[in-house]
């Protein structure tokens, strides 16, 4: 008996000592993976080209558009259609009574849902600047100047048809899941000049390098023909043939610059 109670006298002494690193283990919140590194600037004032992003931005659906989401069984989110249903109306009419009709607004992609995302903070090169002074006898400064106009595109990685609204659901979605600014277009103009000012030693040779970066992004968009029905005063969506394909495109950070600085 005495064996068993210092047995448990030694467990009940690990378990007091463990409780408060399994608790404070518990505590600690997740690393944000899309949190900007600090050798990431945000160039949006020293841009010396301004950044219009020609995607569309989110819409809200008005009252209408609403109760027509909420009729169907499908989520529809694309930006384009969710314009047009919100110019749309169908207004009461005593002679409404009995009228059974539906009308068909095309085939849309309706919705995407994001499944994997990432951000490579060095996506493409933009720029590089170096000082030489391996000759010198004294410091020299050397900071990042961007030497001539520079257009990032990002890209679809697969064929998808209706592009141009896949990428920007694609984009509202990265946006929302990163907190990033995302665009598919993104200009850094000439002579944009951030970051730090680098020592460059004598002896040595300095080298900064700009890089824009973008997220990566894979899910699933959805398509389907859309119809408005109306049977009686009561206005619906009805969405037929679905089908889902798979989609990942790079979408750029719009005024963000990673410098990069080398010395030897």
């Amino acid at each position: 008996m005495k064996r068993i109670g210092r047995i448990l006298m030694i467990m009940l002494v690990l378990a007091s000592a463990l409780l408060p690193l399994i608790a404070n283990a518990e505590s600690e919140p997740e690393a944000n993976p899309f949190e900007k590194p600090d050798y990431v600037y945000n160039i949006s004032r020293e841009n010396t080209f301004e950044n219009v992003s020609r995607e569309l931005p989110y819409l809200e659906p008005a009252e209408f558009t609403s109760r027509l989401q909420d009729t169907s069984d499908v989520r529809i989110e694309n930006p384009t259609l969710i314009s047009m249903l919100n110019e749309s109306n169908v207004k009461d009419s005593k002679v409404a009574f009995g009228v059974n009709a539906s009308i068909y607004l095309g085939s849309w992609a309706l919705s995407y849902d994001s499944e994997e995302t990432d951000v490579n903070w060095e996506y493409e090169r933009i720029n590089s600047n170096t000082i030489d002074n391996r000759g010198g006898e004294d410091s020299s400064k050397l900071s990042f100047v961007q030497n001539d106009d520079k257009f990032i595109k990002g890209e679809l990685l697969s064929p998808v048809p209706q592009q141009e609204d896949v990428q920007n659901m694609m984009r509202i979605t990265a946006t929302k899941k990163t907190s990033l600014p995302l665009t598919f277009l993104a200009p850094i103009g000439r002579e944009t000049k951030i970051g730090p000012e680098y020592q460059v030693h004598a002896g040595q040779m300095g080298t900064v390098q700009g890089y824009v970066p973008a997220v990566h992004d894979q899910g699933t968009v959805t398509y389907g023909e859309v119809f408005l029905t109306l049977k009686g005063k009561n206005p619906a969506l009805v969405v037929k043939n679905i089908e889902k394909q798979q989609v990942d495109a790079w979408i750029p950070v719009k005024d963000f610059v990673t410098l990069k600085y080398n010395n030897g």
